[in-house]
């Protein structure tokens, strides 16, 4: 069975530490190389993505890390001078008003508003960039904020749109909320680890997506696979090597390391309400590889290319 991807918004979501940059950027290699222009947005202090490549760190302008494939890190300032001054005209009032330090401190005060800002950029890229800029993407890749920070995303703009009010800000919100709540054009892969807390956290966080942004991940990645690296777990066949005193302990500690996130991962593949598709540990299989060796582990391994397997190009 796959799980083709036919969307052309792509959110990677799941808790801090789990290898949402891996699996966003290996996500976006993969359809690159197979000829389709893909974007890598991310939301950070500074660009983790480009050093995985060999590539000094992106700004809030897309810079190109291969053959069609490009990265970009938000900027909320540059996103808010871009939304006034090149796409609504109002090159005066950002000068006058929204450029002064006062103002500029309560903006970046007010909850909600840089992730809105985050959005609008993400709707610009989507629906209207191949217009006004001739930028043309066949896939935008966000590696989002991590879990909770990450959520909020998908909320705000239904939360503004549902107040009474009127002009441009609003009317793109909505139309930011109606991208973000259509699943035919926006697709949510969610990851986690075979830990305890990575995967109570994703259960629990799974049902959520039902109502913001109404529509459940298409698919869930159980990063680093135990299953994958322990086949045999599950039948007990796994024999300890003849060993004593702290050898052996060393051992029984990761036998039984092994079995708990074996456990974990089965919780994965058990209770979730999405397909789940197990990614293997390549550090363990191949402890040498380079950044971007290991994403390319990632982007060609035969489960991983189940989610793009039989992928539709991006309906725009």
């Amino acid at each position: 069975m796959s799980w083709p991807i036919k969307q052309k918004l792509i959110f990677v979501t799941g808790k801090g530490g789990v290898g949402r940059t891996t699996i966003a950027a290996s996500l976006g290699l993969a359809f690159a190389e197979q000829g389709e222009n893909t974007l890598l947005v991310q939301w950070s202090f500074r660009d983790f993505i480009s050093p995985l490549f060999g590539v000094a760190p992106a700004g809030h302008k897309q810079e190109a890390l291969r053959e069609n494939l490009s990265v970009m890190n938000f900027n909320p300032s540059e996103a808010m001078r871009e939304y006034f001054v090149d796409h609504l005209n109002m090159k005066l009032l950002y000068t006058l008003v929204l450029q002064n330090q006062q103002v500029q401190k309560l903006l970046q005060s007010a909850p909600g508003l840089e992730e809105l800002f985050f959005v609008g950029r993400l709707f610009w890229l989507a629906e209207l960039a191949e217009e006004e800029r001739n930028l043309k993407f066949d896939r935008i890749i966000v590696d989002a904020p991590a879990t909770g920070h990450g959520a909020a995303l998908f909320g705000i703009a239904s939360t503004i749109s549902a107040f009474e009010f009127s002009g441009p800000l609003v009317d793109e919100t909505r139309r930011v909320s109606k991208l973000l709540a259509d699943p035919q054009r926006t697709a949510i892969i969610t990851v986690a680890l075979p830990e305890e807390l990575p995967v109570e956290e994703t259960l629990e966080a799974l049902p959520r997506y039902s109502k913001e942004p109404g529509h459940l991940p298409v698919a869930l990645i159980a990063n680093r696979s135990a299953r994958l690296q322990s086949e045999t777990l599950d039948t007990g066949q796994i024999t300890l090597p003849e060993a004593s005193g702290e050898l052996a302990s060393e051992y029984r500690a990761l036998l039984a390391d092994l079995h708990r996130r074996f456990t974990m991962e089965d919780r994965l593949h058990t209770e979730s309400p999405v397909p789940v598709i197990s990614v293997p540990d390549f550090m363990i299989e191949q402890p040498s590889l380079s950044g971007e060796g290991i994403l390319h582990c990632v982007a060609r391994n035969a489960n991983f290319r189940q989610l793009i397997a039989a992928s539709e190009k991006a309906i725009v």
